[in-house]
């Protein structure tokens, strides 16, 4: 009976929507060219650009609103309107490609971005820009989304080339444990971790940054840290390092290792969106990943 209630509200939800969102883009002018999910990937393996990607809640912090990984920061909130604006070389912007096309995509997440779309409409129309080329922030959500799912293998085979061989710094959440008891950085050449808050990590930038250069001198460099990661991946690019927020790659590895159906707990992993409470993660005793932790922030 719950999912029959949940699928009505869906749908009164989607009527609700779809007529706006049309109305704002036309109101808009334009359509933002957002490029898809295969070319955002592609221009990663291409031309090893940093990445840094903006969702719901990278715009809802600019909005002055949190989210379950972070707290409304003004200072958080300019910064990530600065990178949102910056153009610099070798680094990407990347927003939900949904946001323009909704191929593919099953009716929840349709939902969703048609309502996201009109209810944060005048940030999107004060921020984007027709003449920018941006990226499909969703190309680390490669599973659940979809309605036909028989892309997403390879999706899942491009994302992982990116690191085929090379030298890995994950910058991660101290509970998100990318690459724990799955196969995901197999073939990566090495990995090491820095791990830094599971909430807020923004309180911590300085040093979350400097443990990112040190550490990450000639490596990949893999961010899974919400907001925070989205400015780090920019400032690094500055520096000359090669900096991608990776963001939910591995929950979305682990679902499709699954074939689930909905966004189920992972044990062992904090996965904000199935309701997880941090403080009923466990303590990790794999010895193998814990020698892959070089620095604690």
């Amino acid at each position: 009976m719950k999912n029959v209630f949940y699928g009505v509200d869906l749908a009164i939800r989607f009527l609700k929507y779809k007529g706006r969102y049309a109305r704002k883009v036309r109101e808009l002018g334009f359509v933002p060219d957002i490029r898809s999910t295969d070319e955002t990937l592609d221009v990663i393996l291409r031309e090893h650009c940093s990445v840094s990607r903006y969702g719901d809640g990278e715009f809802n912090v600019i909005r002055e609103k949190g989210n379950g990984f972070c707290r409304y920061n003004p200072v958080l909130a300019r910064r990530l309107r600065e990178v949102l604006d910056a153009a610099v070389p070798n680094h990407i912007v990347c927003i939900p490609y949904a946001l323009v096309s909704q191929k593919n995509i099953n009716f929840r997440t349709k939902v969703f971005w048609l309502s996201f779309f009109v209810k944060a409409y005048d940030l999107l129309a004060s921020s984007l820009r027709k003449e920018r080329v941006y990226y499909d922030a969703s190309f680390t959500r490669f599973y659940f989304a979809y309605k036909d799912k028989r892309v997403c293998g390879g999706y899942l085979e491009k994302i992982k080339r990116i690191w085929e061989g090379r030298d890995v710094l994950l910058v991660e959440g101290e509970y998100s444990r990318l690459g724990v008891n799955n196969d995901l950085f197999a073939k990566a050449g090495s990995l090491v971790r820095v791990l830094a808050p599971a909430e807020d990590a923004f309180d911590k930038y300085e040093e979350i940054l400097q443990a990112a250069k040190v550490y990450g001198a000639d490596k990949l460099i893999l961010l899974a840290l919400g907001q925070t990661a989205t400015v780090l991946a920019y400032d690094l690019a500055k520096e000359g390092f090669w900096a991608i927020d990776i963001g939910h790659v591995d929950v979305e590895y682990e679902w499709f290792l699954r074939g689930a159906r909905d966004k189920v707990k992972i044990a062992g992993k904090y996965v904000q969106e199935a309701h997880d409470r941090r403080e009923d993660m466990e303590e990790i005793r794999d010895e193998s990943y814990l020698k892959q932790i070089v620095c604690r922030v």
